[in-house]
């Protein structure tokens, strides 16, 4: 999806992008070799800025190519970059952007990490946690996970291209929460979590918290790795059916 990407281009949305595949100009290599484009004035600009960007994804560049597409197009990046995708989630104990944060899982190729506020959680080992990854992929992360993460960690790069599958999954007509998604794709989860939700979350830590009860923590933790691993699965999927949907273009 990426090289067929024109929305870091001047002036050029979704209208226009689409307007450009419809016209046969369907990825950077078409724009580039044509003499003229079709809607486009600064040809040569734009030229600059395609060739910059194919420049940054031969050399694997991501925070940089991720720089110039728009925030909610990210997710076009996610198959060239998949092998150093970060699935994040995280539990807190309310709301609010200053929630206490109680655990945070990093789900990447080959590992899966798990960090408890009082335990092993705090700005160098979330740091470790997202040290080389090139896209972070979420469910609703660009509007609770990371604003939270960046007010209790202000030292914590989350500068990094954002696949957040709550809106990915919204262009494809989905617009309830993760779980409902989950039994949509007939992803199941363990027995003891199948009843866990958000506000059993806050419980669990307070039960943990407030009477050291092991069993309620092992459970929380099971829960959000439970939350964190499942967004790989459903990342492929919701990926896969948005190339799906713009597949009348005939790449």
């Amino acid at each position: 999806m990426i090289e067929h990407t024109f929305q870091m281009l001047p002036s050029v949305g979704r209208k226009k992008e689409s307007s450009l595949w419809e016209s046969g100009v369907l990825g950077w290599e078409e724009f580039l070799s044509s003499a003229a484009v079709p809607g486009i004035k600064a040809k040569d600009r734009c030229d600059a800025i395609l060739m910059q960007a194919a420049e940054l994804l031969d050399e694997g560049e991501a925070h940089l190519l991720g720089a110039m597409v728009p925030r909610g197009e990210q997710w076009r990046m996610y198959d060239r970059f998949r092998d150093g995708a970060a699935y994040l989630d995280i539990e807190t104990d309310g709301l609010s952007r200053d929630s206490l944060v109680t655990v945070v899982t990093v789900h990447r190729k080959g590992s899966t990490t798990t960090l408890v506020e009082g335990i092993d959680l705090d700005a160098g080992s979330l740091s470790d946690a997202l040290d080389g990854a090139d896209v972070l992929v979420t469910f609703n992360g660009s509007c609770f996970d990371v604003p939270v993460l960046r007010n209790s960690f202000p030292g914590v790069d989350f500068d990094i291209p954002h696949y957040d599958l709550r809106f990915a999954s919204r262009k494809l007509g989905h617009k309830g929460g993760l779980k409902p998604l989950e039994i949509e794709m007939g992803i199941s989860r363990p027995d003891e979590i199948e009843g866990v939700d958000g506000a059993m979350a806050v419980r669990l830590w307070r039960q943990w918290e407030r009477h050291g009860d092991r069993d309620a923590l092992d459970i929380l933790v099971e829960y959000n790795r439970a939350d964190t691993v499942n967004l790989e699965t459903i990342a492929d999927r919701i990926y896969g059916r948005l190339v799906t949907e713009y597949a009348g273009y005939k790449w």
